[in-house]
């Protein structure tokens, strides 16, 4: 689609009247997201995204978001893409925990940086808790295994023992296996007769352990213990459904992982907290709503909640222009110059450092119809990808410029 100077210019005017524009994402206050009461209005659940990890300003803006919401509309649940069981464990435990400490035994070392650290103070509070929603394993077994632990003689040694092997066995075996994943790698096949082995033997465990607490659960009238065993049988049944996909080919894990990503959001929000609003961290291509790509046929834990938490869900995308980041292997890298007429483009043209734009609420008209056509976006700052942005988002929160995160070396305070 040409567009003559004429028109580009009414399609930067729109944008210009109809964005909130911000400070720097690190002068910004969580009292500067005030507007996100209008936007936002009576929905439950609040869906985070960020165009890739090790996104400095992403990082910063949700904090600073996330205390918005918690402190003046009331979301007392933020559930990260990390571990369903060491979140809630780290959680039950964060009166006795540093907020460095809380923040390291629970998520992805990826988030775990300086300017994720006040959201731990933040999440300190009583009224505030930590969720993961993911099979993976996120942080350290000691964490899940505390928790457990903190509950004998309910649990006895016995259990405690099982679960102990269940969880470092699932540590030790997502890194070895991992290792040739990640290098889209066959595993050598003794590699994968010693993980069949403790395979059998964490299943026989797991399912002993699942049958133990339904046994407790039709007696338990304990609320506090009745959660606990909720979660714990939670807990287990991700750990079987990731020990018997961890093997699977790379595309393949990556669907099943989305299906149980998205499993675990509707637990969260229909069983362990049915009356609480609830923020939802996680990536861009997690989030997206009303999407499913036309190559590899992946859809996303937003696009596959039910229509019930769809309607109740504000979903915003984070995007960005221009600078450097790292990969998930510390590799640093530049983020390539997008395209014309791509999302980043448009938003680029907006004269503020970070702007947000509500799709929510638009109708279509000449000034703003590439919000409800297909259009360009660089996932993780590179790679080229077709969204609807009317349709796999809500609004749209954009920075200027970005950064890697600053992360503390071993021993520093």
């Amino acid at each position: 689609m040409f567009f003559s100077k004429e028109r580009e210019k009414e399609v930067i005017n729109w944008l210009e009247a109809h964005s909130y524009r911000l400070a720097e994402p690190i002068d910004c206050a969580s009292q500067d997201f005030s507007f996100l009461k209008s936007v936002i209005q009576d929905k439950r659940i609040v869906w985070l995204g960020e165009n890739g990890h090790f996104i400095r300003e992403h990082t910063m803006l949700k904090e600073k978001i996330i205390s918005f919401l918690h402190k003046e509309m009331g979301f007392n649940v933020l559930a990260f893409e990390s571990g369903l069981a060491e979140a809630y464990g780290a959680n039950e435990l964060k009166e006795a925990s540093t907020p460095e400490a809380f923040m390291k035994n629970s998520i992805y070392s990826l988030w775990a940086t300086e300017d994720t650290e006040p959201l731990f103070h933040l999440l300190k509070r009583q009224d505030f808790r930590l969720a993961g929603i993911d099979i993976n394993p996120s942080s350290i077994p000691d964490t899940f295994l505390r928790f457990v632990a903190k509950l004998q003689p309910f649990v006895t040694e016995e259990q405690l023992q099982a679960f102990e092997f269940i969880e470092r066995g699932a540590y030790e075996w997502y890194y070895k296996i991992g290792q040739y994943t990640a290098a889209r790698k066959k595993v050598p096949n003794d590699v994968l007769q010693l993980f069949k082995h403790f395979k059998e033997q964490a299943i026989t465990k797991a399912n002993d352990l699942i049958k133990s607490i339904q046994f407790h659960l039709l007696n338990e009238r304990e609320q506090a213990k009745e959660t606990c065993l909720h979660v714990m049988q939670r807990s287990l049944a991700n750990r079987l459904y990731f020990l018997n996909h961890l093997t699977e080919d790379h595309r393949t894990y990556k669907k099943v992982r989305e299906q149980r990503l998205c499993e675990n959001v509707e637990w969260l929000c229909n069983e362990l907290y049915p009356n609480e609003k609830i923020i939802i961290w996680a990536h861009n291509m997690h989030i997206f709503k009303n999407f499913r790509s036309f190559f590899s046929k992946f859809e996303p834990m937003g696009s596959k909640i039910s229509k019930t938490l769809q309607n109740d869900s504000y979903y915003m995308g984070l995007f960005m222009y221009e600078g450097e980041t790292i990969t998930d292997t510390g590799q640093a890298y530049k983020l390539s110059k997008p395209p014309k007429k791509s999302l980043e483009d448009y938003l680029s043209k907006v004269n503020s450092p970070t702007t947000f734009v509500d799709f929510s609420q638009l109708q279509k008209q000449r000034e703003n119809e590439w919000i409800f056509k297909k259009t360009v976006f660089l996932d993780s700052g590179t790679m080229q990808t077709l969204i609807t942005p009317r349709e796999q988002m809500d609004g749209a929160l954009f920075v200027q410029k970005v950064s890697p995160p600053p992360f503390k070396k071993e021993g520093e305070k």
